[in-house]
């Protein structure tokens, strides 16, 4: 039988052709902009919302959302079948464990519903149809169900809603303000023209009604519900506008922790809208209001050039007998090694001083058997407190050696990441220079003292876990007799993963990445499994000083970068990472633990923060 190959050919392109369409990624975003409706709405033109839909590419570009992942809906393509259609492919687009964007700029409305008996808000659509929050949650419900974090940004009057039907387009400084809002048609709109009566849950509500967590969606707003947001015309939403500059830079790290949260970004936008306003008559700004998880770090922050991390480095100390095999040997530097602080760690044998790992570690090795393993000597955790502190050194084009008194001195190391002290806004994409006054608006702060700082670094990280990977972790004690005890816990997972953990140490000058380690790098775990740490051939002994050790236990859907933290890779002669706790080290151990690489599996993990004390 004579088969027609071309015509053989032309089918099977046809039959692939949806599946590429609907290609997943790990970040998408659905962005809608209405500036123009349908003349049987009576809705006005809006003129900023084109500069709302570029701001918003913007800022979704900032939470790594690549280009062709973005879909735009704008203007008469905006009706409300082709929205909602957009919104339920977002979860077809979006890879499980994954983030979504959805961004809506034009007009809310709100409308007499007989259904209900009340009022009803929505978003206006061009076809003068509006889109309820339940409607809105429903088409979500795919997306929060796959994703691992969903941000919804409404730049609308009511995303909350307007406190009479008197509010108008409204001149501040020559420049005509107009409100985002109009009352769909409706015999009953003055019924609806105050807030008092309706009958309409937040998105929020919705979404988590039908299953979303809290944890694991935010809710952006414009305004509260009894306000009115404004459009401003060659520049667009006051909200966008300020949340956009926050998020891309403007906004600090007030607490310290290496991280700018949703929280800090709502603050620095309120500010903008605070001094965008000032000074208008009869009118109060309205209020951006952030939702859900708050303390959500929607982009991974940047550290200045000039900030150093140290290598870690022990004290000299007996030689560890057996081992697994050890990874690569670093190139020693130039300089002396710095010595990390007391701390609970493994005796090991010194070694030169470490230089940036430019390549991610090993994948893990064999699935953990301890039987296997070969026999060693237990290990004993000594690590001798520093003659002289770590020191940040400081380069201008590229790495200098640092300056401190001898013999110990911090090596130059080229950090992968760029981040700001505290009271400096955060280096990223420069935003628009529409916003030169809101640096008057949000003063720096000053530093946050460092016990805090370092608590909030591990604070904000395990708020940014998914309650779906529930992990119970058990301690054997809680309070640990220096000199004498040793750490030991139990951990098990709802879900397969990968273990991490990270030790704040009771003087309060490093985080320790305890596991995975250069002794023992098969961090995986199955779901159901307990995992007994640390195993037998590697102890961890408290070493003091006296107080409180803070350890965050972290189990990810896939495997994270030790590079990221821009050190030498951990060996069985220098088996713990370490980042500094300073600023630059917060944030590196931030990136490491909390964003994946671009398109390299789930962002999703469980986390559980514990304590211990250390005591005489």
């Amino acid at each position: 039988m004579k088969i027609n190959t071309s015509l053989m050919l032309m089918l099977a392109l046809f039959t692939a052709w949806p599946a590429q369409s609907q290609t997943q990624a790990l970040r998408s975003a659905v962005i809608i902009g209405l500036s123009q409706y349908g003349a049987n709405t009576g809705a006005t033109t809006l003129e900023g919302v084109p500069h709302d839909v570029e701001s918003a590419k913007r800022i979704a570009a900032a939470m790594g959302i690549p280009a062709n992942q973005i879909r735009l809906v704008r203007d008469q393509e905006a009706t409300k079948e082709k929205i909602l259609q957009e919104i339920r492919q977002l979860g077809e687009r979006t890879r499980d464990g994954g983030r979504s964007f959805i961004y809506f700029s034009g007009h809310g409305t709100r409308y007499w519903d007989p259904a209900v008996n009340g009022c009803v808000e929505g978003l206006l659509t061009h076809d003068g149809q509006a889109i309820t929050n339940a409607e809105l949650a429903q088409a979500t419900q795919k997306v929060t169900a796959g994703a691992d974090k969903v941000i919804t940004m409404i730049d609308a009057c009511h995303s909350g809603g307007v406190t009479s039907s008197k509010a108008a387009t409204r001149s501040i400084g020559g420049i005509e303000f107009k409100p985002k809002f109009t009352f769909k048609a409706s015999s009953a709109a003055d019924a609806c023209s105050q807030p008092s009566n309706l009958k309409t849950r937040s998105l929020l509500g919705e979404a988590t009604r039908l299953g979303a967590l809290q944890e694991n969606v935010v809710q952006i707003t414009s305004s509260r519900p009894d306000e009115v947001s404004f459009d401003e015309p060659g520049k667009g939403g006051l909200a966008t506008q300020g949340v956009r500059d926050c998020l891309l830079g403007k906004a600090v790290d007030k607490d310290g922790s290496g991280a700018v949260s949703l929280a800090e970004i709502q603050q620095c936008a309120q500010s903008f809208i605070d001094l965008r306003l000032k000074g208008a008559k009869d009118l109060t700004p309205h209020h951006v209001s952030v939702s859900g998880n708050r303390n959500l770090i929607p982009v991974a922050v940047q550290r200045p050039t000039t900030t150093q991390v140290a290598a870690a480095t022990p004290s000299p100390a007996p030689a560890v007998t057996s081992a697994p095999a050890a990874t690569t040997a670093a190139t020693p530097a130039p300089t002396a090694p710095a010595r990390p602080p007391a701390t609970m760690a493994a005796n090991t044998t010194p070694v030169s001083t470490a230089v940036p790992v430019t390549s991610p570690s090993p994948p893990p090795a064999a699935p953990p058997n301890t039987a296997s393993r070969p026999p060693s000597t237990p290990v004993v955790p000594v690590i001798q407190t520093p003659a002289a502190p770590p020191v940040t050194a400081t380069a201008t084009p590229g790495p200098a050696p640092a300056t401190s008194p001898p013999p110990a001195v911090t090596p130059a190391v080229t950090p992968a990441a760029q981040r700001p002290e505290p009271s400096s806004a955060v280096a990223a994409t420069p935003p628009a220079a529409s916003t030169p006054a809101l640096a008057q608006a949000t003063p720096a702060p000053a530093a946050p003292e460092p016990m805090l700082a370092s608590l909030a670094t591990l604070t904000d990280i395990e708020q940014q876990r998914d309650p779906r990977i529930v992990l119970d972790v058990k301690l054997s004690k809680s309070v640990l007799k220096i000199g004498k005890d040793a750490l030991d816990l139990s951990i098990k997972s709802s879900h397969d993963g990968y273990i991490y953990m990270v030790l704040l140490g009771s003087d309060r000058k490093s985080f320790y990445v305890l596991y995975p380690n250069g002794l023992d790098k098969d961090n995986r775990i199955k779901a159901g499994q307990t995992r007994r740490l640390p195993r037998p051939d590697w102890q961890l002994e408290a070493a003091g000083p006296p107080g409180t050790d803070h350890l965050l236990v972290m189990v990810s859907s896939s495997p994270r970068q030790i590079d990221r933290l821009t050190m030498a890779e951990p060996s069985a002669t220098n088996p713990f990472t370490f980042a500094l706790n300073e600023i630059g080290g917060r944030t590196a151990l931030i990136n490491f633990l909390v964003h994946n690489k671009d398109g390299e599996g789930s962002e999703r993990f469980g986390a559980k923060l514990l304590t211990l004390k250390e005591v005489l």
